[in-house]
């Protein structure tokens, strides 16, 4: 089954769509050659060989991840591989400045790291994901793009955390400074919340974190701090219904007030009110499964 947004000839890319490998050959048989034409980021997802275990939707389990940024033929043999491709453009997933640098660099710019493996009870719930993209994209176009862009948004969240656990693969973001802080924020955002006590890990002062950050991206260390706890809580909340005490303890908040002081700032609106949007918009059967 070929599935995908704004159909036109094989050979054209939309801005977001998922094939099965086996579809893929079929339709388009000089994939991947051609692949590194288009403007786009690639997921490859491929399920384990000789499955040992089924997901929620008797489909074989998801084993490893690759990821390919156009150019770069960074893939696997797939002869005989079973699994889908995910691919989107830039413009698609409209990822803000501190959200490309949280999810996007981690994942494309270390595609040679080697594939992501997918821990054995993180994969139902990478399925159920998959599974709700697939059935956005030919179902009900109310809000359709809003809903991908949200599946796809905690699809990288859970990657990012993946190739974080598998540190060993290789360096995970840029070098240098601004790369060493972007390793450490992943791990400690729940627990270190001043730009001073990363820069204590780095060996500098936070002033010279927080401008040489800033130099570098244009945004200063304790915007990204900020940012990756919010992009977090936004996580949580889109997996299920979760109250304002719990996120701001798995936050790392004893002051509640304090984490929604900071949530309102970033995204506009209360967290009651942003959680109400969100079931509001984006309530479907895989979400409450998620939660479950």
């Amino acid at each position: 089954m070929r599935t995908g947004l704004d159909f036109q000839q094989a050979a054209v890319l939309r801005q977001f769509d998922i094939n099965s490998l086996v579809a893929l050959w079929q339709q388009e048989p000089h994939w991947p050659a051609s692949a590194a034409r288009a403007p786009h980021y690639m997921v490859l997802l491929l399920e384990a060989s000789g499955t040992q275990g089924l997901s929620l939707n008797n489909d074989p389990v998801i084993s490893e991840l690759y990821f390919s940024l156009s150019g770069e033929a960074v893939l696997p043999a797939l002869t005989g591989a079973q699994g889908h491709v995910l691919r989107f453009t830039d413009e698609f997933v409209s990822l803000t400045s501190p959200e490309r640098e949280l999810l996007l660099l981690p994942l494309f710019q270390r595609a040679t790291a080697g594939p992501v493996r997918v821990p054995a009870t993180q994969a139902g719930e990478l399925a159920l994901l998959l599974e709700s993209m697939k059935r956005q994209t030919v179902g009900d176009p109310l809000l359709r793009d809003d809903l991908l862009r949200s599946y796809l948004k905690t699809l990288l969240l859970h990657c990012t955390r993946f190739r974080q656990q598998q540190g060993a693969t290789g360096p995970l973001v840029q070098p240098g400074l601004f790369g060493r802080f972007q390793r450490l924020l992943e791990t400690h955002f729940t627990r270190c919340k001043s730009v001073a006590e990363y820069a204590a890990q780095l060996s500098v002062t936070a002033n010279h974190l927080s401008v040489s950050i800033k130099k570098e991206t244009g945004q200063p260390a304790s915007e990204y701090i900020s940012r990756r706890i919010v992009l977090e809580a936004k996580r949580l909340v889109a997996l299920g219904d979760v109250p304002l005490k719990e996120v701001a303890y798995q936050l790392g908040f004893e002051d509640v007030s304090h984490f929604s002081k900071l949530f309102k700032r970033y995204t506009g609106t209360t967290f009651s009110d942003f959680k109400g949007q969100v079931r509001a918009q984006y309530h479907c059967p895989a979400l409450d499964l998620i939660a479950a």
